[in-house]
């Protein structure tokens, strides 16, 4: 399933693997190139309004923030500010700005570019509501000088930091002031970061290459990384056809989102010029779903939500097209943390089913077999719409569709392109759609997702989701800085969630997955928290 992205994702990413750490090689030979799978074309480029988990993928090597976290320990890493000052009731927060930093355009990186990329955000016309939870607390922005500026939060939040070194890309106000102007620039980028945007060819891939005034390369903390000349993001849409792009060699690096994608990478030359790799670390895990819009008059019932769930048999999904190598989800965190739902899995029951939705008043009174009932004087049919942007995933919800008919409910599903798809999300254009959420940082905050604030246009919510005791218990564990206190509130939150049945949660995958060709050299096969392809290099590529 197609993945959107929880947002607070590290921008740069040092990472280290479990007990015998990973480190980047500090003499990795620069040069070469290395082509970058996406499954998908981003839905934009822009470093505000984008919100899909391709242009945090491009951001990684193009955009640039203030600091970042080391992912071996959780450590803050300066980035953009060579130095952080947190106030003792830490609330207040003043980032020292390299002197050396410059924007791809040849400006430098100023205190006031800083400031007005925090206040991007919260520009109405950007659609960035789906960031707006992790900067809010920050109602005082001071510019003390050139390279100096200090926030101060209005009230205690556990991610204030951590907003501040992930959550703002720092973009140029000479090129993104102008919000008409803005809000055009979908196809292209200027960062701050170690690669500089070249060209966009439509349909086909993003080219992007070495900033050569980035000043990272003089930097001790990213030795070792961002070795190539050039990265070029190419597009592949189809798992069938990525496998083939591997086995050629036209693809260097894909992540495999799905366990259905690395089963088919077997057999030569996989193995020889091209590897598939199965890899377990502790970075946060995405997760797919089958979602469901709160404000159709079918699915605002609670039964029939649970009936349909009920009814998507997913043991024996993962049994079939999985081998067993995935956890049933229970709710919106991983079924291995420890704010998981405290609830078991939906397992597939047909009998409760249909008692659910018979107590609902569903029956087939016309003999059509298709279920009806009467609401409001109005005859409502059991027919729904499933939409998707991932063909490959078509084969769970061919099973779910016949299990459905058996049980008195026609389900019609439809295929569409990304961003069409994107946009009928956007747009709440929408009965049960399937997607994902990509991994967040090492603990997410609910409220993008879950808040009924999050329920508007720019807002993650999707579904139209409200539950006023789930809003009050997000509030009360953001503000909650005992990190054993906050974990037993959030653990509430998604048990009240996951009893609500906003999605139908798929899968919890035990094992990571990628392949990588033999044209490029990696330190470790993974890092603790992710696989540390921004610390490869080309197998080419001149030594010194």
């Amino acid at each position: 399933m197609k993945k959107m992205t929880l947002l607070l994702t590290a921008v740069i990413t040092l990472a280290v693997n479990g007990a015998q750490a990973a480190k980047p090689n500090l003499t990795a030979p620069q040069g070469g190139v290395m082509n970058y799978n996406f499954d998908n074309e981003p839905e934009s480029l822009h470093p505000i309004m984008a919100g899909d988990q391709y242009e945090q993928y491009f951001a990684n090597y193009v955009h640039d923030t203030l600091c970042t976290y080391d992912i071996e320990n959780n450590d803050i890493v300066p980035a953009l500010a060579e130095k952080i000052e947190t106030s003792k009731d830490g609330l207040s927060f003043t980032f020292h700005i390299r002197k050396n930093a410059f924007f791809h355009n040849g400006d430098p990186v100023t205190a006031d570019d800083v400031k007005f990329s925090l206040d991007t955000i919260k520009e109405p016309r950007h659609q960035a509501l789906n960031m707006v939870p992790y900067i809010e607390t920050f109602k005082k922005v001071e510019v003390i000088d050139k390279h100096t500026i200090k926030f101060t939060a209005s009230e205690k939040y556990f991610k204030n930091l951590e907003s501040l070194c992930g959550i703002i890309k720092v973009i140029p106000k000479s090129v993104y002031g102008d919000i008409n102007k803005s809000i055009k620039l979908q196809k292209e980028a200027v960062g701050a970061g170690p690669y500089k945007f070249e060209r966009y060819d439509k349909g086909q891939m993003i080219v992007v290459k070495k900033f050569d005034k980035w000043y990272g390369k003089d930097v001790k903390d990213f030795k070792g990384y961002y070795n190539f000349d050039q990265i070029n993001f190419r597009f592949t849409k189809d798992d069938s056809i990525l496998i083939e792009r591997l086995k050629k060699g036209e693809v260097d690096f894909a992540e495999m989102k799905s366990i259905d994608t690395f089963l088919k990478a077997k057999g030569g030359p996989f193995g020889k010029t091209v590897f598939a790799k199965k890899v377990k670390n502790s970075s946060p895990k995405s997760y797919g779903f089958v979602g469901f819009n709160f404000k159709n008059p079918i699915l605002k019932d609670l039964n029939v939500r649970k009936a349909l769930a009920l009814l998507f048999n997913r043991p024996e999904m993962n049994k079939k097209f999985k081998e067993g190598m995935a956890d049933l989800a229970t709710g919106p965190v991983s079924v291995n943390s420890s704010q998981a739902a405290d609830v078991k899995p939906i397992l597939f029951d047909p009998k409760a089913a249909q008692e659910l939705l018979k107590k609902s008043g569903w029956s087939d009174s016309d003999k059509d077999g298709v279920l009806d009932k009467t609401d409001a004087g109005k005859k409502l049919e059991m027919k729904l719409t499933l939409i998707y942007a991932n063909k490959d995933s078509e084969k769970y919800f061919t099973i779910a569709k016949e299990d459905y008919k058996k049980a008195g409910i026609e389900l019609t599903l439809k295929f569409m392109e990304w961003n069409s798809f994107v946009k009928a999300i956007d747009d709440r254009n929408i009965e049960m759609f399937a997607m994902g959420w990509g991994a967040g940082s090492i603990e997410s905050d609910p409220k993008q997702i879950w808040h009924s604030s999050s329920d508007s246009k720019g807002g993650s919510n999707y579904g139209g989701y409200k539950n006023p005791e789930v809003d009050k218990l997000i509030e009360e564990g953001r503000a909650e800085l005992d990190k054993a206190k906050r974990t037993k509130i959030f653990k509430k939150v998604y048990t009240l969630i996951a009893e609500d049945v906003p999605y139908i949660f798929m899968f919890n995958n035990k094992f990571d997955f990628y392949a990588m060709s033999s044209k490029v050299k990696a330190p470790a096969e993974t890092f603790r928290y992710g696989f540390g392809q921004a610390t490869w290099w080309s197998a080419s590529a001149p030594t010194k």
